[in-house]
Parts: structure tokens; sequence; C-alpha cells
């Protein structure tokens, strides 16, 4: 019974509404346009990447020449992948290690 009771004011509340917006259109009109402007605003000066990266970009290549000693690896291996990487588009650094058997090329980019 109280559902029944309840809904005539429910329904003057809602006349009431739309008398109000009817009545005053200027009112309602600049209420609609100052909050599509808000929204603009508020989406320019939003601050959000669609896919973030912490990390810079990074290439690694690692290289296992067996029975070679250090000096031989960087001579045979490491020497020429860095001459051949130099010219990469966006190189930032590049990090060689040339250990007994093994060369380690590190490329970062922008």
């Amino acid at each position: 019974m109280r559902r029944t009771a309840r809904l005539p004011e429910r329904s003057a509340m809602i006349k009431l509404l739309m008398n109000l917006a009817l009545g005053e259109r200027v009112v309602v009109v600049g209420a609609a346009v100052l909050l599509a402007i808000a929204g603009f605003y508020s989406f320019r000066e939003l601050d959000i990447e669609a896919y973030p990266d912490p990390v810079q970009p990074r290439v690694e290549i690692i290289t296992q020449p067996l029975g070679l000693s250090a000096e031989e690896v960087e001579k045979i291996t490491t020497i020429p992948l860095e001459v051949g990487l130099a010219g990469i588009r966006n190189l930032e650094a590049m990090r060689t290690i040339s250990l007994f058997g093994l060369s380690d090329v590190k490329l970062y980019f922008t």
C-alpha cells in the first residue's frame, strides 16, 4: 500500500521538474553548455597514455663464440657488432661486455 501512496508524490515531483525545465529553457541550455565545456576541459587536461611504458626500449644481443678468450671475442664478435649497429635510428646508448666465450651488446633507444 505504501507503494501506491508514494506514486502520486513521485509523479508530482517529475511533473514539477519537467514544467521547470520546459519553462526555463535558457537556464537548462546554459547548464548543458557549461557542463559540456567543463567536460571538454577535463578531458583535455587528463594525462593518460594509451600504452604506458615505464622503461625505455632496449635490445640485447648475446653471442657465445666457443673457446675464444675475452680479447678474441672483442676483436671477432663485439667490435663488428658495435660498428654494424652504430647507425641505427634513435639509438641513445650502446653498452658492451666481452668475456671468455661471451659477448653481450645492449642497445638503448629513445
